[in-house]
């Protein structure tokens, strides 16, 4: 069979147009012309399968900060932006997460930021009203409503410890007694009457609760005590008393304390706090 030399001739033309593509590519993936540029960061294009590189590892520190720090309380928070704040930082605050979120290098108007920077600070709650939430509306035998105060009293501001403790230890007494009623008294107490056998006589008797007392708790690990009021509440059930408490609106007190938080963190920082939250949802 004869040989086509047209087509010889057109796989040399071929063979030396990707040569010289290779060669050009070599020349432009030279390793030792590393493209330096402040936002893209510093790069090559290596001959081995002529693929970027990234040199900025090799450079004595980093052309941007890139992290993302967690705070545990307010002091760090505004210590930390203010120690890294620039023109454009901003502070949201996510008000279904409680949480603060800084973003340090965030955009400009027109020019966008690589937002790599930031800082989050989500309120703890302290162990004190954690602890009253977590029995909230909660029923108790009357012993063990006594032993839940012995054990909180000093989370009660009013009325005075030493008669709150009483009312404790008197619960303790008369767990065995039958109650007949209660009634609440315009001093703001609740008697209740109860039946009691001492020494094989039946006797009557009365003691009095108080219908209200008031905690003097932070919401927030380290923040400041808020007032509560809770109510007391108590049903007679075959002689014995069942009670619970009400914490009155917990919800309003907790929205004053992240305020008064969001407050400080603008007026330390200087900064606008932006309701909303960055990043994926």
């Amino acid at each position: 069979m004869a040989y086509d030399y047209r087509n010889s001739n057109q796989e040399t033309q071929q063979f030396g147009d990707t040569q010289a593509a290779i060669a050009a590519g070599a020349a432009l993936g030279d390793p030792r012309s590393p493209c330096v540029d402040e936002k893209a960061g510093v790069f090559t294009v290596v001959p081995k399968d002529y693929h970027v590189v990234d040199l900025e590892k090799f450079l004595p520190r980093p052309l941007r900060i890139k992290e993302s720090v967690h705070l545990y309380d307010t002091d760090s928070f505004i210590a930390y932006v203010n120690n890294f704040k620039l023109p454009v930082s901003r502070i949201f605050f996510n008000t279904v997460e409680e949480e603060f979120i800084a973003v340090l290098d965030y955009h400009e108007v027109e020019t966008a930021g690589w937002c790599g920077h930031t800082a989050t600070f989500k309120p703890r709650r302290s162990v004190e009203f954690e602890t009253w939430m977590a029995s909230n509306r909660k029923q108790f035998t009357q012993v063990d409503f006594a032993r839940f105060l012995e054990e909180n009293m000093p989370d009660i501001v009013e009325p005075n410890s030493a008669d709150l403790l009483q009312v404790a230890l008197t619960f303790e007494a008369k767990k065995t007694v039958e109650f007949s009623s209660g009634v609440r008294l315009s001093n703001g107490q609740i008697q209740f009457q109860f039946d009691e056998v001492v020494r094989g006589t039946a006797q009557k008797g009365t003691m009095e609760v108080p219908e209200q007392f008031i905690l003097g708790v932070p919401i927030h690990v380290n923040g400041p005590a808020y007032r509560i009021p809770v109510r007391l509440r108590w049903r007679l059930q075959e002689g014995k008393l069942i009670f619970w408490y009400e914490i009155v609106r917990p919800n309003r007190f907790i929205e004053d304390a992240l305020k008064e938080i969001r407050e400080r963190v603008a007026g330390e920082t200087t900064m606008g706090i932006l309701a909303g939250s960055v990043g994926a949802e």
